[in-house]
């Protein structure tokens, strides 16, 4: 693995497309509710990312906006991520995490939990986030309550922690895949290392029994989705609950059905463009994944996604890359984050 890193560039800017502001809001959209609090033709938004065989590394910058993460994207999130954001310019920001009230004032470093909401609103700003799994920690961190903690560049985890994103993000195009992966496994232990010195005990309501489900039953879906068997009935005796538990977890998605039909409309779109997909038809892939009828596939399909299915076989892989993909689902980055499982 000594060869490039996994690397991936976004820019939508109000000054070079008209809908640059809107396409953003929709790309985010499976993330946050995005407010932006300037209007749509000042709009301007950077990131780059790099894949660190598992660690996202990737540096931000934008406009002043509200993000919100609510019930309903951690319920169609199958990932179970952390977040480690480092504030390299910044005019402010202050949020609510999930009962824990945080801004700039108290450091430079703040530490995000993506199983828990929150409510932020920044002013411009440019950062570098970390993103790593859950299970990339020591146990013994994984377990404390760090959703909104804010460390200080000047602690000591907090210094070591802010040197080393700075220093990787600073040489990360002129490093090898491997030196990357090395970087992101020191990274981790470095926010594990924050999360020992800043946070608390969890408390029993930290993670609702319907968190706990609703992540149990992501993970279920996600590896079910061939299964012509999957149903709700079949989602309800994987979780052990009774129907009225069951539709109460999966209120906030629209119900258990539609959050079927959502993941499968998702994998048929990623089967489509992939790199073995000239060898099933459209109709072949609807069926594998549960669509017993082309017409209801077609239909369904167009509905999320703005298009048939054919269609999007048509656009093929290089339209994907250079236009579809960087208007309905960035590529690399965003795909990176649903693979942090």
């Amino acid at each position: 693995m000594s060869g490039s890193a996994r690397r991936d560039l976004w820019i939508l800017d109000a000054r070079e497309r008209a809908d640059a502001a809107e396409e953003y809001r929709k790309a985010c959209a499976h993330l946050f509710d995005i407010t932006l609090l300037t209007p749509d033709e000042a709009f301007y938004n950077h990131m780059e990312g790099y894949n660190l065989a598992g660690v996202v590394l990737a540096h931000c910058s934008g406009v002043p906006q509200r993000f919100q993460r609510k019930l309903s994207h951690i319920a169609a999130d199958a990932s179970d991520s952390i977040m480690a954001v480092l504030e390299l310019k910044s005019e402010g920001w202050r949020g609510d995490y999930d009962g824990r009230p945080a801004s700039s004032d108290m450091g430079a470093i703040r530490l995000i939990d993506m199983s828990r909401p929150f409510d932020m609103v920044t002013q411009t700003y440019e950062t570098v986030h970390l993103i790593l799994s859950r299970a990339a920690l020591e146990p013994q961190a994984a377990e404390l309550d760090f959703h909104g903690c804010v460390a200080s560049e000047g602690s000591p985890s907090g210094r070591l922690l802010d040197s080393h994103l700075r220093a990787v993000w600073a040489a990360a195009a002129e490093m090898s895949a491997t030196d990357l992966a090395l970087a992101g496994k020191a990274a981790a232990a470095l926010v594990t290392a924050v999360i020992l010195a800043h946070a608390m005990p969890a408390s029993d309501d930290v993670r609702p029994v319907e968190k706990m489900l609703l992540a149990t039953a992501q993970r279920f879906v996600a590896q079910n989705l061939s299964e012509p068997d999957l149903s709700p009935e079949a989602v309800r005796r994987h979780l052990g609950v009774s129907r009225s538990l069951l539709y109460k977890v999966f209120e906030p998605v629209g119900g258990v059905s539609a959050f079927i039909q959502a993941r499968r409309l998702d994998q048929a779109f990623d089967d489509i463009l992939s790199d073995g997909a000239e060898q099933q038809t459209v109709a072949e892939i609807g069926y594998r994944l549960g669509f017993r009828s082309d017409a209801h596939f077609s239909r369904a399909f167009r509905a999320r996604f703005g298009m048939t299915p054919g269609r999007l076989r048509t656009l093929g892989e290089p339209a994907r890359r250079e236009g579809l993909s960087a208007i309905e689902r960035p590529d690399d980055v965003f795909a990176w984050l649903r693979g942090l499982l």
